[in-house]
């Protein structure tokens, strides 16, 4: 019966699928995160719009459980699935600007990498407030609310967000924005722009505005310092933060890095990466200080911020080995000397050297909005670190240690810095009360949003918008929630489409 409707499905798209087996099908599971081996029936590959509205049809009639894989950098895996059905966004990769409005239209197959790429090409200058990692793709990374290295000065990328093109769950192809007429599709608006992806529908195209740079080059790079010496950096960071001006960001990172000494050893570092929206000498005077710290390394360059970008952005992926990541929202002076104490601690006692820890400078131009303007609810976040606890994909016994290591560490480092949420971006299943520490008071709108647009619970994941799962607080005894995407449930009620697609200009 399905193999029958599978060779329609085929007929009628422009796209096409992948079934296991097949050549391309192994290539098509493998995401950031290699502790993740989920193996889907179907993977279906639009490469056009109307594909999309085709294959959520497909899915639906025949009580298909499906998700939505854009760049494949889901924290959790919930892009991929067991037995069930993926919707591969990887070939609708259309992208134009229009120099009038200096906005960009692009389909959602493309990566930060294809957009900066992009925008370089047009010799304006101009750019997008995209992530720092270039091989994440927009759609999950802008729904979650998104941060960049210009946040400060421009917002989060969801600020600069005017439009989407998207399949709602009664399978309309719709253009949505603020300037909709239909409560309901302002609705979606509101909770898209902060509500996490794969709860809505399906965005196939999204309308973004560029922004100028202050100056043509940008100061970027990194100052790294012994770990020994986190107290005394963190003691001056908590407070410089509150000092700089919206052009400079400078996020952290705990880690290793070579030994300057004997490049064959690692050595334990706190870093900083600063990037300054403006000219290298004005950005320079900034970090004076911090300069003063005797630091380990310095490496400060005056370039695009694409080009840092380019070089900085693939050192925080995991590159398929096995990984547990969580994050934890700080407030203002919330990476204090507790926190520094913290950190030492639980760097020094990490099972596995490829474990790091990375953190993000909130404040600026992000607080221009208030928690309820959009779903993003963490306006008034400073720093929002993320643990990325990574071991070898060959040696699966070594995962309950690492991933007990992650859990404590930011247990521990959300008590010390009085943590007020998580950020639904590094999405954790682990995670008690999740619902609350992404959204806040914003949840009860989102669940509204979501009970009205989806009656049917189309889109559906074990942390979607709605979900009854909530893990357990205290000691970890419980691992099973990494290994799935979707909590058991009744098929979906059996219900029909609209036989038209419509689009709503």
């Amino acid at each position: 019966m399905l193999t029958k409707a599978i060779n329609e499905l085929i007929k009628e798209l422009s796209g096409y699928v992948l079934q296991p087996g097949e050549p391309g099908y192994e290539d098509a599971i493998k995401i950031d995160n290699g502790r993740i081996h989920l193996r889907p029936m179907l993977i279906i590959r639009p490469t056009m719009v109307d594909d999309v509205a085709i294959s959520l049809k497909f899915v639906v009639k025949h009580h298909l459980h499906f998700t939505i894989k854009g760049g494949g950098h889901s924290a959790a895996g919930y892009c991929l699935n067991n037995d069930g059905v993926v919707i591969d966004l990887k070939h609708l990769n259309s992208i134009s600007f229009d120099p009038k409005t200096q906005r960009l239209t692009a389909q959602m197959g493309v990566i930060w990498n294809d957009l900066y790429k992009y925008m370089q090409n047009t010799g304006t200058g101009l750019i997008p407030i995209g992530g720092g990692c270039p091989t994440v793709a927009p759609p999950g990374f802008m729904q979650g609310g998104g941060y960049s290295f210009v946040s400060r000065t421009y917002g989060m990328s969801i600020d600069s967000l005017i439009s989407v093109q998207m399949v709602t769950p009664d399978g309309h192809l719709r253009r949505i924005s603020e300037d909709s007429k239909d409560q309901d599709e302002k609705d979606i608006f509101w909770a898209i722009r902060g509500g996490g992806g794969g709860n809505f529908g399906i965005i196939v195209e999204m309308e973004m505005q560029m922004q100028q740079p202050k100056s043509k080059l940008m100061l970027a790079g990194q100052i790294y310092y012994p770990l020994e010496q986190a107290d005394e950096v963190l003691g001056y960071y908590n407070e410089w933060v509150e000092l700089i001006p919206n052009e400079m960001a400078a996020y952290g990172y705990i880690g290793h890095q070579p030994d300057p000494v004997d490049p064959s050893k690692n050595v334990k570092v706190l870093g900083l990466t600063p990037v300054y929206n403006g000219e290298g000498d004005e950005g320079i005077e900034f970090l004076k200080d911090l300069l003063k710290m005797k630091p380990l390394h310095i490496d400060l360059r005056n370039m695009t911020l694409p080009d840092f970008e380019f070089f900085n952005g693939h050192t925080t992926m995991v590159k398929n080995r096995s990984a547990y990541i969580r994050s934890l929202i700080l407030p203002e002076k919330g990476m204090n000397n507790k926190v520094a104490h913290v950190i030492k601690d639980y760097m020094n006692m990490a099972p596995s050297e490829s474990s790091f820890a990375v953190w993000t400078l909130g404040g600026g131009a992000m607080e221009n909005k208030a928690p309820a303007d959009t779903a993003y609810f963490h306006r008034k976040a400073r720093f929002i670190p993320e643990v990325k606890s990574i071991w070898d994909a060959d040696k699966p016994g070594d995962a309950h240690s690492n991933i007990q290591w992650a859990y404590e560490f930011f247990e521990k480092m959300g008590e010390a810095g009085n943590a007020t949420g998580a950020y639904v971006n590094y999405i954790d299943p682990l995670l008690h009360n999740w619902a609350d520490k992404y959204y806040g008071s914003n949840y009860e709108r989102l669940v509204k949003i979501k009970n009205k647009i989806d009656p049917h619970n189309v889109f559906r994941f074990q942390q979607s918008v709605g979900s009854p799962f909530n893990p357990p607080a205290g000691p970890l005894t419980d691992l099973s929630p990494l290994n799935r995407t979707e909590l058991e449930s009744p098929k979906l009620k059996s219900f029909v489409f609209d036989e038209s697609v419509t689009q709503n200009a």
